[in-house]
C-alpha cells in the first residue's frame, strides 16, 4: 500500500500551461514528461505508481512536483548548470577587432602572436576569436582589407 502524497493545488491557468506543454510539438520531450508527472500528481495518483509508469524514482517525481509548486511551469525546465566562467569577454573581442584596424608600429600587419603578446593573453584565445569572427589574417595581409572578413 502506497503512502498518501502531498496534495498539490493548481489554478486553471497552471493546468492550461501544463496541457500546452504536453501537447506542444516544439517543447522538449523531457519537459513534457515532467509536465505529465505533475499532472498525474494533480489528479491524485500515488507517487509510486507515477514513478513506475514513467520508469523513474519516487524522489524524481516528488522533486518535479515540488519544483512545480514553487515555480509553476517554469520550474519544470532545467536550471542553468555551473561551469567554467567566461574568461574572455565582449570587451576582449572589441579590443582585438579595434587592434586590427591599425597596424603595429614595427610591422605592416598583426599576427595572432603579436596581438596575444600585446594584450597579455594566449595565442589560442586570439586565434579562436578570429576564427569565430571569420577573420583570416593571412588573407588580410594579401588583400589589404581593413578587417579581413571572408
Amino acid at each position: 500500500m502506497s503512502r498518501t502524497s502531498r496534495k498539490v493545488v493548481c489554478n486553471a491557468e497552471g493546468l492550461q500551461q501544463l496541457e500546452a506543454l504536453i501537447q506542444s510539438k516544439k517543447s522538449e520531450s523531457r519537459a513534457a514528461k515532467r509536465a505529465r508527472m505533475v499532472l498525474a500528481c494533480l489528479n491524485g495518483e500515488p507517487v509510486g505508481e507515477i514513478a513506475d509508469r514513467f520508469r523513474t524514482s519516487t524522489n524524481t517525481v516528488i522533486a518535479w512536483r515540488d519544483r512545480f509548486v514553487q515555480s509553476g511551469v517554469y520550474g519544470l525546465t532545467d536550471m542553468p548548470r555551473s561551469g567554467r566562467p567566461v574568461r574572455y569577454t565582449q570587451e576582449f573581442r572589441e579590443t582585438v577587432l579595434r587592434m586590427l584596424d591599425t597596424p603595429p608600429a614595427d610591422r605592416n600587419w598583426w599576427s595572432c602572436a603579436a596581438i596575444a603578446k600585446t594584450l597579455g593573453v594566449s595565442d589560442d584565445a586570439v586565434s579562436r576569436l578570429l576564427r569565430k569572427e571569420g577573420i583570416q589574417l593571412g588573407r588580410r595581409r594579401e588583400q589589404g582589407t581593413s578587417l579581413g572578413l571572408v
